[in-house]
C-alpha cells in the first residue's frame, strides 16, 4: 500500500527541519583541567629530637635517724620547709647525757691521779734502789703500776669522748641544704636507733632526671655526638659536650624553662631490657619539680640541620600508609608513596620518597585523581614559627 503525497511531503519537511536544527548547534569545547594548589617542596631547618619517659630524683638525699635513746624534746623547723646545713632540727632529752659526761670527766680525773700517784712512787723507788734500800722487784711492780694507770687514763679518756659525742648525738643537726618533709615522730616520743627514719632531706636545686633508652637509640645518640665532636676538632674521649640537649616537657606540655647537662651513661646494656640508663642534671631555682616526678624527658639535637619537610594538609594515608599527590612535568597527578618523620608544627619530616623542587597539591586534593591533568596553581606553604621546628611546638 503506497502512502500519501501529503504524507510524504510531510515527512520530507520533517527531515529537512531537524537537518537544520542539527547544523545550527556549534559543537562542544574539551573540558577544562580543574585548577589545584600546589607547593614546591624545599628544605626547612629542623631540630630533631626524641622523647623518652623520665623520673625525677633528687641529687643529695638523707634520712635523718636518731643516734641516742631519749625522749623528743624539740622539732625546730617547718615540715616541708627548707633548711640549711647545720641547722639544729631535732633536740633529745640531754640530762642524762649531760650526767653521764660529769661522770666520765669525774673517772678521768681519778684515773689521772692514780697515775700521778704510780708516777710519784716509781721514782722514789728508783732513788732508794740506788742505795741499795729496796728491791729490783719493787722497782719492777712500781713501773708495772704505772703502765697500769696511763691505760687506765687512756680508757677515761674515751670514755669521755664517748660520752661527749652521745651528748652532741641529742642534737640533730640538717648535713645538706635541701627541702625537709614531714617528722615521723612529734615532741614527747621516745625516739631512738631503732625508731628509724624521723625525717627526710631532698636538695632541690639542681635534681636530677634518670631515664633509659633503647640501645639503638644510644647508638644513634652517640654517633650524631662523635660526628659532632669531630667536626669541632676534636675526639670524643677529649670532649664532654654532646651534640644534644636534654629538655623537660611537663604534664601541661610545656617545655620546662631550663636545659639540661647529661651527666651519667650507663657502661651496660641491660640484658632483660636492652636499654641504657641515663641522667640528666637540671636546675631547679623554683623548686617546680619534685623528686619521684614522672616527667617526659625530650633530647632535642643542638644544631639544626636542613630536611625536606611537607605541610600534614597536603599528606594523604591509606592502608598502604602515607601519600602525596605529585604533580609531574606535564601537569599530570601521580601518587607518591613516602616516609615521614617527627612533627614541626604544620610541617611532616619527609624522611623518603619526596626530593626538594617536586610539586605537591595542597589546595583541590578532592577535585584530582592519579593519572589526570590539572593546572597547577604555585601557592604559598604554612608559614612555621621558628619554635616550631624544634620540640617546642
Amino acid at each position: 500500500m503506497s502512502m500519501p503525497l501529503s504524507g510524504l511531503l510531510l515527512t520530507a519537511l520533517a527531515i529537512t527541519m531537524l537537518s537544520a536544527c542539527d547544523l545550527g548547534k556549534t559543537p562542544e569545547s574539551p573540558a577544562e583541567p580543574p585548577a589545584v594548589g600546589v607547593i614546591e617542596v624545599g628544605e626547612s631547618a629542623v631540630n630533631p629530637f626524641y622523647e623518652f619517659v623520665g623520673k625525677t630524683r633528687a641529687v643529695e638525699t638523707v634520712a635523718l635517724r636518731a643516734r641516742v635513746l631519749g625522749f623528743l624534746e624539740a622539732k625546730a623547723f617547718q615540715e616541708g620547709g627548707l633548711v640549711d646545713a647545720g641547722e639544729v632540727l631535732f633536740e633529745i632529752e640531754p640530762e642524762q647525757y649531760e650526767a653521764t659526761l660529769d661522770q666520765a670527766k669525774a673517772a678521768l680525773a681519778a684515773a689521772e691521779a692514780s697515775l700521778n700517784r704510780a708516777q710519784v712512787d716509781l721514782a722514789r723507788y728508783r732513788e732508794l734502789a740506788k742505795a741499795k734500800n729496796v728491791s729490783q722487784q719493787k722497782v719492777d711492780e712500781a713501773e708495772a703500776e704505772e703502765l697500769v694507770q696511763q691505760a687506765a687514763v687512756e680508757t677515761a679518756k674515751a670514755d669521755v669522748e664517748k660520752t661527749a659525742l652521745n651528748l652532741n648525738y641529742t642534737k640533730i643537726l640538717a648535713p645538706i641544704s635541701g627541702r625537709i618533709d614531714r617528722a615521723a615522730f612529734d615532741v614527747g616520743n621516745l625516739v631512738g636507733p631503732e625508731s628509724g627514719v624521723l625525717a627526710t632531706i631532698n636538695k632541690m636545686d639542681p635534681i636530677n632526671v634518670t631515664f633509659t633508652i633503647a640501645e639503638t637509640w644510644y647508638l644513634e645518640l652517640l654517633q650524631a655526638n662523635n660526628a659532632a665532636t669531630r667536626a669541632n676538632g676534636a675526639t670524643s674521649a677529649e670532649s664532654e659536650d654532646f651534640a644534644h640537649v636534654p629538655l623537660i616537657r611537663l604534664s601541661d606540655g610545656s617545655l620546662y624553662a631550663y636545659e639540661g647537662l647529661f651527666d651519667f651513661i650507663d657502661n651496660k646494656v641491660d640484658e632483660a631490657t636492652g636499654t641504657v640508663l641515663v641522667r640528666a642534671q637540671f636546675p631547679n631555682p623554683d623548686g617546680l619539680l619534685l623528686p619521684g616526678q614522672f616527667v617526659t624527658v625530650v633530647i632535642e639535637r643542638k644544631d639544626a640541620i636542613e630536611a625536606v619537610t611537607v605541610p600534614q594538609a597536603a599528606v594523604l594515608t591509606d592502608q598502604g600508609g602515607r601519600y602525596v599527590l605529585l604533580v609531574d612535568a606535564q601537569n599530570r597527578v601521580e601518587t607518591r608513596r613516602i616516609e615521614t618523620g617527627q612533627e614541626f608544627g604544620p610541617n611532616l619530616l619527609v624522611a623518603s620518597g619526596l626530593d626538594a623542587g617536586e610539586r605537591v597539591v595542597l589546595y583541590g586534593i578532592q577535585k584530582v585523581r592519579p593519572g589526570i591533568e590539572v593546572k597547577p596553581e604555585l601557592t604559598a606553604a604554612p608559614q612555621v614559627e621558628p619554635e616550631a621546628s624544634s620540640a617546642e611546638d
